[in-house]
């Protein structure tokens, strides 16, 4: 397996990927490679059989003389190699197979990869999408095509495929987090106990003392002393041996060998004229010893103000802000909405349906954001709109969504709604129908599909009859996409239905009557696009005035009800 590329993918880079070649016989039916070019440079080419780059280069650079712009899906045959390509667009996507190939599956082929790659390049497929997409449309072009020849899957399958859901990789990412969430909760346990003790120490009278280096001024040989404490042969210093540090505040660290540990206990009425009086304590003769510490005990408590430090980074802690990430923009904008209507059997529109849609926005970094201000593209009237009470609906008025005066952040979640009622049947993308006919032994039900807006394409299409497993239902013929018998009853799933498609059918048959086989629920998402224009001009700081970066989604749910009336 190889990787060729030109940098980092952009306009005018070539990617060229080769796997290992075919094992078929000389004069086998094989696809080559398949290819999205434009009229002047190539974009992708994925190779299905060992070929050089100079004889992918070739074959691709003769095509481009020999296409034809005028022809709308066709194919061009050369003396070894046939071409068989689909406009999209501005661009061409092209299966180049031997000539012993069957054309009627290399057109199939073809079709299921020109839905790969909308699938891939989701709202449009441009030079930049492409580029983008690259690896993605090549490793689902690898699930369509095995050494040259097609695979007998589905665009589901290959979404399913390419998706590589690993439950090892589940579980792994599982037990990391819970080993995460048991350290932050040991970590607040420790901080907890901490503080308390410290609280606890301060309630005593202040802080411990230290043991070894004392805890009075002098014991760190900061404190007055007489002149013949100092002296190395001093009354005072008897006990101390040969090599005894002499000096009032070290008397308890004798070094020598034979010295004896002394302590001093210093008084406030002491004062320069005075001089500290070293009383023996009894106790073994040896030298400084080091021990444990002792719980609660601060080493630094002698110095005073032990405890201020700690409990202002422990309060510091506990007030930090939340983390941001940087990869992330500032503010993030969700627009959606959902779209619910009713058709009759014969796919009229029944009744009006109605269109709620909903401006959410998520301010991420409030350093940044706190105050965000949109201006809006001018608003259609027929829409009715409803603003939040935090937000100034005269500024709305002018197409602008930011606070009122006297509010010191943006309302999270939905800051606008809006309500569309309408009759008119060309609202919705689709119409459908249904030809319902009694047979000896149930009904026979055929549903049409047909897409009234060619710009739409709807994903997750699902269209479910309610019948029970006891009519034993069968499925006759479905198309495009897959229809199976659940416990929900009869679901016809198509992954994508756009323009390329224009029209389905499904036909089974059930024993029951005809009301027993409805309504039927028709769901579908649309990204990308709302049925009401709602963009975003400019979003920038309402005090501060600079802009602020954004990232916008949008989408629209249908719900459809067929035939109701007769359910």
């Amino acid at each position: 397996f190889w990787l060729e590329t030109k940098g980092r993918s952009r306009p005018g880079d070539l990617v060229l990927i080769g796997l290992l070649p075919a094992t078929g016989a000389a004069g086998e039916m094989v696809v080559l490679s398949a290819a999205i070019v434009t009229q002047s440079k190539a974009l992708l080419a994925r190779q299905f059989v060992e070929m050089t780059r100079l004889r992918v280069e070739g074959l691709l650079g003769a095509f481009q003389k020999l296409v034809d712009a005028g022809r709308d899906h066709t194919f061009i045959e050369t003396e070894t190699v046939r071409y068989v390509y689909q406009p999209m667009e501005s661009l061409y996507l092209v299966a180049v197979t031997n000539k012993s190939s069957n054309i009627m599956e290399d057109l199939e082929t073809l079709r299921l990869f020109a839905k790969i790659v909308q699938d891939c390049c989701q709202i449009q497929v441009n030079e930049e999408a492409v580029l983008k997409n690259a690896l993605d449309i090549v490793f689902a072009f690898d699930e369509v095509v095995s050494h040259g020849h097609r695979e007998s899957v589905t665009l589901a399958q290959v979404k399913t495929y390419t998706e590589m859901d690993s439950h090892e990789e589940k579980l792994h990412q599982m037990i990391e987090q819970s080993k995460i969430n048991e350290a932050r909760e040991m970590a607040k346990k420790k901080q907890m106990e901490l503080k308390k003790i410290r609280q606890q120490e301060a309630k005593a009278g202040g802080p411990p003392s230290m043991t070894g280096f004392g805890s009075s001024p002098d014991s760190l040989g900061g404190g007055p002393a007489s002149p013949g404490s100092m002296g190395g042969g001093g009354p005072s210093m008897g006990g101390m041996g040969g090599g005894g540090m002499g000096g009032g505040g070290m008397g308890g660290m004798g070094g020598g060998g034979g010295g004896m540990d002394m302590s001093t206990t210093w008084t406030p009425s002491m004062n320069e004229d005075s001089a500290a009086t070293f009383k023996p304590s009894s106790g073994p003769k040896k030298g400084m010893a080091l021990g444990k510490k002792k719980p609660g005990m601060d080493i630094f408590g002698g110095m005073g103000g032990g405890d201020a430090a700690p409990e202002a980074a422990v309060e510091a802690q506990e007030e930090a802000p939340p983390v941001i990430n940087p990869l992330l923009e500032p503010v993030k904008v969700v627009i959606q909405e959902k779209v619910t209507a009713q058709l009759e059997v014969e796919g009229g529109l029944n009744g009006e349906a109605t269109c709620n849609g909903s401006f959410e926005v998520t301010v991420l970094d409030h350093s940044k954001a706190d105050l965000v201000c949109f201006k809006l593209a001018p608003q259609r009237q027929d829409f009715k709109y409803k603003v939040h009470p935090s937000l100034n609906k005269a500024s709305h008025a002018q197409n602008v969504l930011e606070v009122r005066p006297g509010q010191t952040a943006f309302p999270t979640g939905g800051c606008l709604k809006w309500q569309l009622k309408t009759s008119d049947d060309a609202f919705l993308p689709v119409t459908m129908s249904c030809w319902p006919t009694p047979t000896g032994d149930g009904t026979q039900m055929v549903l049409e599909l047909e897409l009234t807006d060619s710009t739409a394409a709807l994903e997750n299409v699902t269209i479910t009859f309610p019948a029970p497993a006891s009519s034993r239902p069968a499925i006759a013929s479905a198309s495009p996409g897959e229809a199976a018998c659940t416990g929900a009853g009869v679901v016809w799933t198509i992954p994508v239905f756009d323009a390329s498609e224009g029209n389905g059918t499904l036909e089974f048959s059930a024993a029951a009557d005809a009301a027993s086989l409805l309504p039927a629920t028709f769901v579908a998402t649309v990204g990308g696009a709302t049925r009401c224009p709602m963009e975003i001009l400019e979003c920038y700081h309402q005090a501060r005035k600079d802009a602020i970066d954004f990232v916008c989604e949008k989408r629209v749910w249908y719900e459809i009800t067929v035939g109701a009336e007769m359910g």
